[in-house]
């Protein structure tokens, strides 16, 4: 994180060289400065920080405070909305990894039978995806364990909850194994792993 810091100062420095005079010429304004803006974006991975300082240079034309920085480095451009993650999770087709990631966190297995209107597995993802884009928004890697939220089983039958617990280890033992997920993708490794050569353009 003090690294982190003196990324930010060292940018600031450069890009606004009279306003940092101004400000933070001062070896104690300087210090000042430094704690308040750890405090600031500790939560912040590289990334995301990174993120920031790019902006910064490219988009700012006065030096930015703390708070407005940090929604600098959060803001991830390319992230779909919720709804589009919604309706992409039910596709099966995913633009950003984020959204795949919330998906399987979800159960593929169950999205690919849902429709629109299935507010408990809407919920589901939407809390998946938020941790998600949480993540993409601080720098973080997307990748990871998602906890179960609390309390949402207890109005469920047990028969519904083993048989997603099944699903869930089920894809998790596909995934790990490389088994493909498609009959295209199990054509193309049966076809490799027979040396066939099925050439495209005969």
């Amino acid at each position: 994180m003090r690294r982190a810091v003196r990324r930010v100062f060292a940018t600031l420095k450069t890009a606004f060289p009279a306003w940092y005079e101004k400000h933070y010429g001062a070896e104690k304004a300087e210090a000042l400065a430094r704690r308040v803006w750890m405090t600031a974006i500790q939560e912040l991975g590289d990334d995301a920080v990174n993120r920031g300082l790019q902006r910064m240079v490219l988009e700012c034309k006065f030096p930015p405070s703390p708070s407005d920085f940090m929604d600098l480095c959060k803001r991830v451009d390319d992230l779909p909305t919720e709804a589009q993650a919604w309706d992409e999770a039910l596709r099966g087709t995913y633009t950003h990894k984020a959204v795949r990631i919330a998906a399987e966190a979800t159960s593929t297995f169950d999205l690919k039978s849902a429709n629109h209107n299935d507010k408990a597995l809407k919920q589901r993802f939407e809390r998946n995806y938020a941790i998600v884009m949480r993540r993409a928004q601080t720098g973080q890697p997307l990748e990871g364990r998602i906890a179960h939220g609390i309390g949402n089983d207890s109005s469920r039958p047990r028969e519904q909850i083993q048989l997603e617990h099944s699903r869930k280890e089920a894809e998790a033992l596909v995934i790990s194994q490389g088994i493909p997920s498609n009959g295209q993708s199990a054509r193309a490794m049966l076809l490799a792993k027979l040396n066939i050569r099925r050439d495209t353009h005969v």
